[in-house]
């Protein structure tokens, strides 16, 4: 028996105004939750799910251009599938949307692959070395009405859902981070992990003078400070003896090369939906093992993109020295529990990791179908 193709692909492109409660960081609030679901059928009737980051009106056409390109290829082929169209189309770079649209491609084939092989995509990806891992809320977010109240608020539901770990945003302005940072780390408590996420939102001089204010409140990562592409600004801050994290934007290996082997950050954040998928994944994982570098996924987006960050982190290596710890997304989606029947969750800060085949998890396609919007999905089939 031979191994099965792809018989069709269907995108499902899903957004949720969030009107007067947007909410992000200190650059830009997030009008909407988007994303693009890519459901690969093979020719055994096996089904298989992915993600793809970005707006949804410059990916959905990104996976309708992909999709005819992948029917009839063998499910199990993925690597040579994502490098060699970057290497033919240099011109496009290896970032973007089509990047993004082949993300959410390769992980529906994974999931597909794994699921006609009877087993969870992390045996696939070496075997599971664990099978639970400490979450961090990811909460106290930048808003247009909300003020300290809501920030408050947000801190103090983490800690009653059981959090031991907060990431905040910051970079609103020193003074401000400092009172943010203040409060969350009264909220938390000394034993609490707190870590910090500037999202690039100032330069070097800023970074340095806010970071000079909330050095005592004990931080276990200081996230994206810079934008990636700042080497110098980067360097300079490894003065300040944080742990640097960052590369929720980056994609495939090729752009976390430089980060690993020069050690411009101490831990990296690739979002499989935005970075190649699991293959990307697990090469910039084995990458970040080889120069013991911390890796701990970016993960904002659905139940789907929960599942395939979980499946990564049950085969990552614990010998490089790092904690991989799991990104668990507070703000307001419906989409990250709507798209499955059973939804992520966690319980006094710790996720279990699904076990059953692919994914180990079920989408509820009819929420999906009525949620996806209207002219921007395709189906390619055979």
């Amino acid at each position: 028996m031979g191994t099965p193709t792809v018989a069709s692909v269907e995108t499902f492109a899903m957004e949720h105004l969030l009107g007067d409660q947007e909410y992000g960081c200190a650059k830009f609030l997030a009008p909407s939750r988007a994303s693009t679901l890519v459901k690969v059928t093979t020719t055994d009737g096996v089904h298989g799910w992915g993600e793809a980051f970005g707006p949804i009106r410059l990916v959905a056409p990104a996976l309708a251009a992909q999709a005819n390109g992948l029917i009839g290829k063998p499910v199990s082929q993925r690597e040579n599938r994502i490098l060699e169209p970057l290497s033919k189309s240099y011109h496009l770079t290896s970032g973007g949307p089509h990047v993004f649209a082949m993300s959410g491609i390769d992980t529906a084939l994974w999931d597909a692959f794994a699921r006609t092989l009877d087993v969870p995509v992390f045996e696939l990806l070496g075997g599971g070395v664990r099978d639970s891992i400490e979450a961090y809320a990811s909460t106290g977010y930048v808003t247009r009405t909300g003020g300290v109240g809501q920030f408050r608020q947000e801190l103090e539901s983490a800690v009653a859902n059981g959090f031991n770990a907060a990431k905040i945003r910051i970079g609103v302005s020193p003074r401000d981070d400092y009172d943010r940072v203040k409060l969350a780390r009264e909220i938390l408590g000394p034993d609490r992990k707190l870590m910090v996420d500037y999202n690039t939102s100032g330069n070097l001089a800023s970074i340095r003078k806010s970071l000079s204010l909330i050095n005592e409140f004990d931080l276990f990562w200081v996230e994206e400070p810079l934008p990636p592409e700042d080497v110098k600004g980067w360097e300079a801050l490894r003065s300040t003896g944080h742990n640097l994290t960052g590369g929720e934007s980056l994609c495939t290996r090729y752009a976390f090369k430089d980060l690993v082997v020069n050690k411009r950050m101490d831990t990296i954040q690739p979002d499989l939906a935005a970075c190649g998928g699991l293959t990307e994944g697990q090469a910039i994982l084995a990458m970040a093992n080889t120069w013991h570098v911390g890796i701990s996924p970016h993960c904002w987006g659905t139940g789907i993109l929960q599942a395939a960050t979980l499946q990564l982190l049950a085969a990552a290596s614990p010998s490089t020295g790092h904690p991989h710890i799991f990104e668990f997304d507070q703000g307001y989606n419906p989409q990250r529990e709507g798209v499955l029947k059973d939804p992520i969750r966690q319980n006094n800060g710790v996720v279990l990791i699904p076990t059953s085949p692919g994914l180990g998890v079920d989408v509820d396609e009819d929420w999906v179908s009525l949620n996806a919007v209207e002219g921007l999905g395709i189906k390619a089939s055979l």
